[in-house]
């Protein structure tokens, strides 16, 4: 066959490739909404519309009311309120797919050749797969499309004279938008100075590739002077302009607390893992990628491209959530870098020929088609199990059933609760979300109007500490608790402190929440109708016919039981625990749960019987180990406790609980060396 047919072949199959990948990033991008923090922008934006002022001290608390606010991103509450005020979630998807898909397309279009499709795409799949996991309605998907329109415009427009109006417009939308409109300047101006260093005699030429012209070199200064000053339009003024600066600044001091405790501002490589390729994989891969498409191109570097790919690196090594600005900047690298790389020089000596090289181009795009018409197919059956309808949810459209503690939250609105509540940092934006401003939260996630101080303090008050916690309630005249039970359970010092408190009564009880309310006369009738006695409580139990053959996660049973546990009502957990494995026979958190309650209650065989069985059916969770080393401990098999606790150890060293029971079981051996 001649050259012109399997050009045209490989031109065709490319574009299918292009075709296949922007399907799957429209349908992953409808994913569900499941964000917490944009319940707080929806509350935030409700206040603006209804109050017809954006906020510049807090409003939306108990604890810090009044205390100044730089709210950056006004812009996009407004717009999400609205959306979802007019169009309900469906809206925000809509949004979310519009704003993702843009971005893509852009992205394509900074580096399309028609005869290096393969390349292009290969790498924005890569792309794909590291901001998968950030496809949510956040402020931060419009500093993604931002910063690609400022790569695009400084890429092809700097002759056009509109470019100064251009990059103005989206920098004031950028400025109002997100606090990460400091990457615009950012950008500009180390464009300018890698112009300004390649104008100089003493750089060497092999770092002058790619030089502006004089007239783009002049642009290029006029628009860091328009951006600069579109940074200055937002209602703070130059307060708002420096707010990048000082949450930078601060991450060298106390505010390192969050980085520990909220999962997404962890850094996302360690010394002890960077060579580990199972943890995010597609991450490591670009660095390697893009830094090899220098050496590609060693004999000219873009010393622009080159300070751009070090400041992104360094800015996703901070945080998880950082990593997607980093993978778009490594995909401009690479394809500028490559885009005068002849690949008949990079492939294997036998594909050099002009038609063997078609071939295996077509081939990998075939290859590229078939994984991504198999990762579409996995993506459209995730789901899971609704409890309360009883039939399955899809993972795409709607909203998230199992992220929010909607029901709990449904039942204060039903009953119209109002007052100052204590709250969990997860649950506070939804709280505002739905509720603001008749209840009035403890904490929410915006960290950098709380500060370290506050955060810590809230993290000794949330885990029960029985002086700070009763000086809370104090202080802040608290008049609720809302104690969230969906990601994780509830602190057991704080549940017992208001279950057994005479002055707070539990009205609301289910698997996404426990709601306590404080015995005053705005709360009366409440109380005197939904007041609930936990010793008296009962699972509900359904037939399973009504659960069909599915595989389950029967979370609300397990959710319910922990509380129950941390209550000491181990009869009633016990219950909820039997309840779900009913459900599902196989499910290890119940055999752990149960083995601890059995343990709890001095049942130490019986509670060796489930303990074995979770580790069994998952062998790793060291947990599971640790429970089985204090049912040793009990049961005086003191060698086989101090197995699993070394074997706890030597997965995490640093484990407080199994290096305490060390210490006890090398006492009880001291003590009584018979045994």
């Amino acid at each position: 066959m001649s050259n012109w047919f399997w050009k045209k072949l490989n031109y065709l199959v490319g574009l299918g490739t292009i075709a296949v990948l922007f399907s799957l990033i429209i349908f992953a991008s409808q994913i569900e909404i499941k964000d917490l923090d944009l319940w707080l922008h929806i509350g935030t934006g409700r206040y603006i519309v209804q109050n017809h002022q954006i906020p510049h001290v807090d409003v939306l608390s108990c604890t810090i009311a009044g205390k100044p606010w730089i709210n950056h991103e006004w812009l996009f509450q407004i717009i999400v309120y609205f959306l979802f005020e007019r169009f309900g979630p469906d809206g925000l998807i809509q949004l979310q797919m519009v704003v993702i898909l843009v971005t893509f397309a852009l992205l394509l279009c900074l580096g399309y050749q028609k005869e290096k499709q393969s390349g292009r795409i290969f790498f924005l799949l890569l792309v794909f797969l590291i901001y998968q996991d950030r496809f949510t309605l956040r402020p931060d998907i419009f500093s993604l499309l931002f910063l690609t329109l400022y790569i695009y415009f400084l890429t092809f427009l700097l002759h056009r004279w509109w470019v100064l109006l251009l990059a103005f417009v989206v920098q004031v939308l950028w400025t109002n938008t997100h606090g990460f409109f400091i990457l615009g300047p950012l950008i500009v101006g180390v464009s300018l100075l890698t112009e300004f260093l390649k104008r100089q005699p003493w750089l060497p030429d092999r770092f002058k590739a790619d030089p502006l012209s004089i007239p783009e070199y002049k642009r290029l200064k006029q628009i860091l002077g328009i951006v600069l000053l579109a940074c200055l339009i937002n209602p703070y003024f130059i307060e708002g302009a420096l707010y990048p600066a000082g949450v930078l600044f601060s991450l060298s001091g106390d505010s390192k607390i969050f980085f520990q405790y909220i999962t997404e501002l962890r850094k996302p490589m360690e010394l002890s893992n960077v060579l580990d390729m199972g943890i995010y994989p597609e991450y490591k891969l670009l660095i390697i990628v893009s830094l090899l498409s220098f050496f590609l191109n060693y004999r000219k570097i873009n010393m622009g491209l080159l300070l751009f790919w070090f400041i992104f690196l360094w800015i996703s090594l901070m945080a998880v959530r950082n990593m997607i600005f980093f993978a778009i900047a490594a995909y401009v690298v690479t394809i500028f870098n490559t885009q005068n790389v002849s690949w008949k020089k990079v492939l294997p000596f036998p594909l050099k020929k002009q038609n063997l090289s078609f071939i295996f181009i077509i081939g990998l795009n075939i290859f590229l088609i078939t994984w991504m018409v198999d990762y579409l197919e996995q993506l459209s059956v995730r789901g899971y199990f609704d409890f309360d309808k009883f039939e399955r949810k899809s993972e795409y459209g709607g909203l998230s059933l199992r992220s929010f503690p909607a029901k709990a939250v449904d039942f204060l609105i039903a009953n119209n609760i109002k007052g100052h509540f204590l709250n969990d940092f997860n649950s506070g934006a939804y709280l505002v979300g739905r509720a603001s401003p008749d209840i009035k939260v403890f904490i929410d996630g915006r960290t950098e109007v709380y500060g370290a101080k506050f955060f810590e303090y809230y993290r000794k008050v949330w885990q029960g500490d029985e002086k700070l916690l009763k000086e809370a309630m104090d202080h802040y005249q608290l008049t609720g608790a809302f104690l969230h039970s969906v990601y994780s359970p509830a602190p057991r010092e704080t549940l017992k402190s208001f279950y057994e408190n005479k002055e707070w009564d539990l009205v609301y009880f289910d698997y996404d929440a426990a709601i306590f309310l404080k015995d005053i006369p705005i709360n009366e009738e409440v109380i005197k109708q939904y007041r609930i006695d936990l010793s008296r409580w009962e699972p509900l139990e359904v037939g399973l016919l009504k659960f069909g053959v599915k595989n389950l996660t029967p979370y609300p049973y397990i959710n319910r039981a922990y509380v129950l546990f941390n209550l000491k009502f181990y009869d009633q957990a016990k219950a909820e625990i039997e309840q779900a494995l009913k459900i599902v026979p196989a499910y290890t958190e119940a055999y752990q749960l149960l083995g601890r309650v059995l343990l709890e209650k001095g049942e130490y065989e019986e509670a060796f019987e489930n303990l074995r069985k979770a580790k069994i059916l998952d062998p790793y969770d060291m947990e599971t180990r640790y429970y089985l080393a204090q049912v040793f401990y009990e049961l005086n098999i003191l060698e086989e406790a101090e197995d699993q606790c070394r074997r706890v150890l030597n997965e995490n060293p640093k484990n407080e609980k199994a290096r305490a029971l060390v210490s006890l079981i090398n006492n009880k051996k001291r003590n009584f060396p018979h045994e």
